[in-house]
């Protein structure tokens, strides 16, 4: 094939890929974003106990909350006995998780379960675990399974400080 010939048909190429990208369909719009949860003003969940507390060690092991929430670990997650408190939040579907700054080996990270019970779901298109920035206020999403029956989602914890049921 010549350079002329060939050139030629680059440009042809390149002209029909260029009117071919023109013919996208354009984005859809984004989701709403994520609100928290909050529980019914009649569902209160006293937290001046300081929560809900046990030592796990490398054997794992869960801890569950008045409010129904559970935090569990798998084998191998903690290398040594650590006491682990995990506190309802009196108003909002969630927990905060002391202490803080624990780093887990891969594939060994802890498992939050939110039960939001005492909290109108039923209009959310999608729900997720989200981590509460307090420095920011912020609030950014955790990777989430859904839909585990009765409106109750499942998330891999990264680190622990706060984290809240949140939808759309």
């Amino acid at each position: 094939m010549s350079k002329t010939s060939f050139r030629a048909a680059a440009t042809a190429l390149a002209g029909i890929l260029i009117a071919i990208g023109g013919c996208a369909e354009s984005p859809s719009s984004p989701s709403a974003p994520l609100q928290v949860v909050h529980r019914s003003s009649s569902v209160r969940f006293d937290v001046s106990g300081g929560g809900s507390s046990a030592v796990i060690d490398a054997r794992g092991g869960s801890i569950t909350t008045p409010a129904g929430q559970t935090l569990t670990f798998p084998a191998g997650a903690l290398a040594s006995p650590t006491q682990i408190t995990v506190t309802d939040d009196p108003e909002v579907v969630g927990v905060e998780i002391q202490p803080h700054g624990l780093v887990f080996p891969a594939g060994r990270q802890p498992v939050l379960t939110l039960d939001p019970r005492g909290a109108d779901v039923s209009g959310l298109n999608r729900t997720a675990v989200v981590y509460l920035n307090d420095a920011t206020g912020q609030i950014e999403q955790v990777l989430t399974t859904s839909d585990l029956g009765g409106n109750r989602i499942r998330a891999t914890l990264p680190h622990f400080s706060k984290y809240a049921y949140a939808g759309s």
